[in-house]
C-alpha cells in the first residue's frame, strides 16, 4: 500500500493488519451472441426481417395513399375534396347541426342523454354551454358565434 493512501489515523499499517485475499470462483467462458450460428443463416435472418419490415411499411403506404386518394395528393399533402365527408362518415362524426350518416344531430344527442339521465335537456344543454365557455378560448368562440350567425 502506498503511504498517499495510509492516514495517520488509519487503523491499517502493514499488509499483515488486512484480511486474507479472497479465493473467487472463476468465471465461466461465454461465448459472443451467435457465434455457434453459421454466417448464411443469420444472413437469412437479416433477409427475412428486412423483407417483414418492408412489407409492413409498403402496405402501410399503400393504405395512407388510398386513404388521401393517390400519391399526387400524398406528395402535396393534400386531400381530395370529398375526402373529408367521407372521414367524417367513417368517424362518424360530424359537424354541429348537421345530421351524419345516421341522420342524428348534436342536439338530437343531447336530448337523448338528457331523457337517460332523467332531467330537462336545457339543464343539459346550459352545463355543457358552461363547460365549453371555461375550456375553449374566447377568440375561438366569437369565431364559432360568427361562423354560426352567417351560415
Amino acid at each position: 500500500m502506498s503511504e498517499t493512501i495510509r492516514s495517520k489515523s488509519s487503523a491499517v499499517k502493514s499488509q499483515s493488519d488486512l484480511p486474507p485475499p479472497r479465493d473467487r470462483k472463476g468465471i465461466r467462458p461465454v461465448s459472443p451472441p451467435f457465434s455457434n450460428t453459421p454466417l448464411h443463416r443469420f444472413n437469412y435472418y437479416i433477409a427475412l426481417f428486412a423483407v417483414v419490415s418492408i412489407s409492413f411499411y409498403a402496405w402501410r403506404l399503400l393504405s395512407w395513399k388510398a386513404e388521401v386518394g393517390g400519391w399526387w395528393n400524398l406528395a402535396l399533402g393534400k386531400r381530395p375534396p370529398g375526402a373529408d365527408a367521407v372521414v367524417n362518415t367513417a368517424t362518424g362524426a360530424s359537424p354541429s347541426g348537421t345530421p351524419n350518416a345516421m341522420g342524428v344531430t348534436v342536439e338530437d344527442r343531447i336530448n337523448e342523454l338528457a331523457s337517460a339521465l332523467g332531467m330537462p335537456s336545457k339543464d343539459l344543454t346550459a352545463a355543457i354551454a358552461n363547460a365549453v365557455r371555461e375550456h375553449v378560448p374566447p377568440a375561438s368562440l366569437s369565431s364559432v358565434a360568427a361562423h354560426e350567425s352567417s351560415g
